[in-house]
């Protein structure tokens, strides 16, 4: 059935290369949150106790080695992010001229992540690109151009084109993206001020991420997360919700404003299927899913914690059979750090003992 209201008259038939794009990007993330899934379920920390006089530190005996195709399927995600946003530069300009780019004026069309008003003035007056009309000052592309240019908000650092940009400067010309299984958080099922637990952070073997007094066994949630680091600010963000944003941002802003000049219009959706090839790209583009990889991952972990509280509670039948005591299990949670909010209900806990 045809979602209501979509209506994807916007997009020109010259620009639905974009909805291809954005349609792999998808696939790609999906593929991500698989790995990360696999990786993230069994719990990637291996605990033991370390008694100290009175108390023992409960401390990272082993970390399981983070999956290499993570941080490789979360930058060619978004490489392919990019190339839907420059391509999608690239075909309207053609459009606009009504012929192809010459050798030399195709080397310049590129989208800009500049953080000043000036620095954008250089990008236009670069002089292969004076030279073209749709991208001289005043024109509307260039208006598009610079109404998505990072100096327009006041957090520079974490405008979208400003994130994707450096993220794919650093996989595309140096190194790899930098990606890491860092400790989310441990929450208790219950305060007790005779505990101390480590705060979020990087885990390393040796790590104490709590300390219990001897003879105390205290439930508790842990949530690894699985993060990557932007090249600029060297800060951590879930890789999970760093692609999503990013995809997000692309599909509803920045792809209708350039081709359209407004976000006011049917968002192009994540789910679809260029597997098979259509006819009518349009009325595919309406039938297809709107759900992104992002919300697909969210809700395959809220339906594996509500299998594993159903077992939980029928576990707690008087007639069962008593099954051998259960080390505990590290919160999968952490994949998607807003769902930390929605507390551990469902979840098995992991007994910090003491």
């Amino acid at each position: 059935m045809t979602p209501a209201g979509r209506d994807y008259s916007w997009l020109p038939e010259h620009q639905f290369h974009a909805a291809y794009t954005l349609a792999h990007v998808d696939a790609l993330i999906a593929r991500a949150g698989e790995v990360l899934h696999d990786y993230l379920e069994p719990g990637p920390f291996t605990l033991e106790n370390i008694v100290d006089g009175q108390v023992a530190n409960v401390q990272v005996k082993a970390v399981a080695p983070l999956p290499a195709a993570a941080a490789r399927y979360a930058a060619d995600a978004m490489t392919q992010l990019r190339s839907a946003i420059e391509h999608t530069i690239f075909a309207e300009i053609e459009y606009l001229l009504g012929r192809a780019l010459a050798e030399g004026e195709a080397r310049a069309i590129e989208m800009p992540a500049v953080v000043s008003e000036k620095k954008f003035v250089e990008w236009l007056n670069h002089r292969r690109r004076r030279d073209i009309p749709p991208l001289r000052d005043g024109e509307p592309l260039v208006r598009r151009l610079r109404l998505l240019q990072p100096y327009q908000r006041t957090d520079v650092d974490n405008h979208p084109m400003r994130v994707l940009a450096e993220h794919t400067n650093l996989a595309k010309h140096r190194t790899p993206v930098v990606a890491a299984v860092r400790l989310g958080q441990v929450k208790l099922d219950a305060p007790d001020p005779a505990v101390t637990i480590m705060g979020g952070g990087p885990v390393r073997v040796g790590h104490i991420i709590a300390t219990v007094p001897i003879g105390k066994q205290v439930p508790a949630t842990i949530w690894p997360e699985v993060s990557i680091q932007r090249p600029h600010t060297e800060t951590w963000h879930i890789v999970m919700k760093e692609l999503g944003a990013l995809e997000e941002w692309a599909r509803t802003t920045a792809i209708p404003y350039l081709v359209a000049g407004t976000r006011d219009v049917s968002p192009l959706p994540p789910g679809l299927d260029i597997t098979v090839g259509h006819d009518n790209v349009r009325a595919a583009l309406s039938a297809a899913s709107g759900k992104s990889a992002l919300k697909r991952s969210e809700w395959r972990i809220q339906a594996a914690a509500a299998r594993q509280g159903l077992t939980e509670t029928l576990a707690l039948h008087p007639e069962r059979v008593e099954a051998p005591r259960r080390v505990g299990r590290v919160s999968v949670l952490g994949l998607f750090r807003d769902l930390t909010s929605r507390g551990v209900d469902g979840r098995p806990p992991l007994f910090l003992r003491g």
